[in-house]
């Protein structure tokens, strides 16, 4: 069986060559994956300009949350807010780490790309943002910062089209 010179799979694109890009400018690309106990995402999308071949991966995870003064024991409030300060300037270029109002700790990241990707590529950046992620998370855990229920994520909060058990409440996890 002869495959087309480019068909799409899910929101891929795939060309002869199985490299993938986004389907269309409208919807891209988003995955969702467990590591070290946090759920984390990724949005691949193509950057609109003259050059088609320019895409950016973008990445994201609710990392921990800040421990509240009511709960936590004395001092490790106040060590996760200094951890909080200290790590962004060690943080590498395009990364950040944010603050949310509800004292959960969101880190983010922009990547570029070349697009087409294969799967081996995308893997790759994917993986090569984990490992470098790696340390802060080890910094945060032992500096007392509160995974705060965000590793017992649903997969039907990660994806909406799955149905919810019953009996399951519905809302956010940390």
């Amino acid at each position: 069986m002869m495959l087309p010179p480019e068909f799409v799979l899910g929101p891929f694109k795939v060309d002869r060559a199985g490299m993938l890009s986004p389907a269309t400018h409208e919807t891209f690309p988003r995955l969702a994956w467990r590591w070290r106990d946090r759920l984390w995402h990724a949005r691949l999308s193509q950057v609109e300009g003259d050059d088609d071949e320019t895409g950016r991966l973008a990445l994201s995870s609710r990392i921990g949350r800040v421990p509240s003064s009511a709960t936590s024991m004395l001092g490790q409030r106040e060590g996760a807010l200094a951890l909080l300060h200290a790590i962004p300037p060690r943080l590498p270029p395009c990364w950040r780490l944010r603050l949310l109002a509800d004292h959960v700790v969101q880190i983010e990241a922009g990547l570029s790309l070349r697009l087409p990707v294969s799967a081996v590529g995308l893997v790759s950046e994917l993986s090569a943002f984990l490992l470098a992620a790696s340390p802060f998370l080890d910094v945060l855990d032992e500096g007392g910062m509160d995974r705060g229920g965000c590793g017992a994520v649903r997969p039907w909060l990660a994806y909406p089209h799955l149905p919810v058990p019953e009996g399951e409440r519905v809302g956010r996890t940390c």
